[in-house]
Protein backbone atom coordinates (compact mmCIF):
# COMPACT_ATOMS: atom_id res chain seq x y z
CA UNK A 1 0.00 0.00 0.00
CA UNK A 2 2.84 2.42 0.70
CA UNK A 3 4.06 2.15 -2.89
CA UNK A 4 0.68 2.15 -4.62
CA UNK A 5 0.86 5.77 -5.84
CA UNK A 6 4.32 5.19 -7.27
CA UNK A 7 3.14 1.98 -8.98
CA UNK A 8 0.32 3.80 -10.77
CA UNK A 9 2.49 6.79 -11.64
CA UNK A 10 5.16 4.56 -13.22
CA UNK A 11 2.62 2.85 -15.47
CA UNK A 12 1.60 6.14 -17.14
CA UNK A 13 3.35 7.50 -20.21
CA UNK A 14 3.53 10.96 -18.60
CA UNK A 15 4.76 9.57 -15.25
CA UNK A 16 2.07 11.48 -13.34
CA UNK A 17 -0.54 10.68 -10.74
CA UNK A 18 -4.18 11.33 -11.58
CA UNK A 19 -6.29 12.88 -8.84
CA UNK A 20 -10.02 13.54 -8.51
CA UNK A 21 -9.33 17.21 -9.27
CA UNK A 22 -7.98 16.20 -12.69
CA UNK A 23 -11.23 14.41 -13.51
CA UNK A 24 -13.25 17.35 -12.17
CA UNK A 25 -11.39 19.75 -14.47
CA UNK A 26 -12.25 17.63 -17.52
CA UNK A 27 -15.90 17.52 -16.45
CA UNK A 28 -15.92 21.28 -15.84
CA UNK A 29 -14.57 21.85 -19.35
CA UNK A 30 -17.17 19.59 -20.96
CA UNK A 31 -19.99 21.35 -19.11
CA UNK A 32 -18.69 24.84 -19.90
CA UNK A 33 -19.43 27.09 -22.85
CA UNK A 34 -15.92 26.33 -24.14
CA UNK A 35 -17.17 22.88 -25.15
CA UNK A 36 -20.55 23.97 -26.49
CA UNK A 37 -19.69 22.77 -30.00
CA UNK A 38 -18.18 19.48 -28.86
CA UNK A 39 -20.29 16.38 -29.41
CA UNK A 40 -19.65 12.69 -28.92
CA UNK A 41 -16.30 13.35 -27.33
CA UNK A 42 -14.50 11.14 -24.85
CA UNK A 43 -11.66 12.71 -22.91
CA UNK A 44 -9.30 10.22 -21.32
CA UNK A 45 -7.71 11.55 -18.15
CA UNK A 46 -5.29 8.78 -17.20
CA UNK A 47 -1.79 10.13 -17.82
CA UNK A 48 -1.39 7.85 -20.82
CA UNK A 49 -1.79 4.22 -19.79
CA UNK A 50 -0.50 2.24 -22.80
CA UNK A 51 -2.62 -0.81 -21.91
CA UNK A 52 -5.74 1.36 -22.25
CA UNK A 53 -4.87 2.91 -25.64
CA UNK A 54 -7.52 2.52 -28.29
CA UNK A 55 -6.69 -0.21 -30.74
Amino acid sequence: PDQLEEHYRKRTALLVNIYPEDIAEAIAFLTSSKAEKTTGCMITVDGGVPAAFTR
